[in-house]
């Protein structure tokens, strides 16, 4: 036969199916020829020609999962959504942006380049939370590309709380930080502060920026104490990260985590 077969259509010699090739065999579509499957394609695996990178689809194409179809992203999977716009997720509807974590000895922590306009409505999360002395939580916001926000009187925040020993520990401030609990807690190596705040449309350049937590930790006495409040920047420049430090000492250890909320 030939070494180059030319027809125009291929039709199975009996029946309805039609193979090409045997097991084992390799069929390549050289570069330059497009191979145009109108209606259903069955394979059990799909994988780049080259490298590690394949591009489903050209702009502008719709892929459907059919109603009762799985779609299974399997542990260890990374499924990156970064500056894409994710719509009609219910239920699960957090999408982490960053995270990380301090080992210890560090005097501040500078999260930057974590909010944009992709999301309306962010989550920050605080946790494992010690530090080498006794102290206060402090924040202030980053703009641009890094730029620390510092300006004397620009930050007002109110709180109030309560701890174990039936004290009230209300706090309010108009600064050039924002304190984010009422009380400073203890340097004991198995307590923890642990805090959560929304943070309302930080790329926005209309409105002021508003930030909503609530938190607690351990206090001299030992008493727990639970802390929530309030706090807006007097500035409507989009903010695009934060920096947190303890009021005194250093940190020794100190998780976070930021998400985006679809909304």
């Amino acid at each position: 036969m030939a070494s180059v077969l030319k027809v125009d259509k291929l039709d199975p010699q009996s029946g309805t199916a039609l193979e090409i090739g045997t097991s084992g065999d390799t069929v390549t579509v050289p570069t330059g020829a497009g191979l145009t499957v109108t209606d259903e394609v069955k394979t059990n695996k799909i994988s780049p020609a080259t490298g590690t990178a394949f591009a489903l689809g050209d702009s502008g194409d719709t892929f459907t999962v059919p109603s009762g179809v799985t779609l299974d992203v399997a542990s260890g999977a990374t499924l990156d959504t970064t500056g894409a716009t994710v719509t009609g997720i219910t239920g699960a509807n957090l999408v982490k942006i960053t995270s990380g974590s301090l080992s210890g000895g560090e005097s501040t922590c500078s999260i930057t380049g974590c909010f944009t306009s992709t999301y309306e409505i962010y989550k920050i999360f605080l946790y494992d939370w010690n530090g080498s002395l006794g102290n206060a939580p402090y924040l202030r916001w980053y703009t641009g590309a890094a730029t620390e926000e510092t300006g004397a009187g620009t930050y007002f925040y109110a709180g109030v709380g309560y701890n174990t020993d039936g004290q009230g520990s209300s706090w309010s401030g108009n600064d050039d930080i924002m304190q984010i609990a009422g009380e400073s807690f203890l340097a004991d190596a198995d307590d923890m502060f642990g805090w959560e705040g929304t943070l309302y449309n930080p790329a926005g350049t209309v409105m002021k920026k508003r930030l909503v937590f609530a938190g607690g930790a351990v206090r001299s006495g030992p008493y727990t104490f639970s802390t929530n409040g309030t706090g807006e920047w007097d500035g409507t420049t989009a903010i695009t990260g934060f920096k947190i430090w303890p009021s005194g000492g250093t940190f020794d250890s100190l998780s976070y985590a930021v998400y985006g909320l679809v909304t």
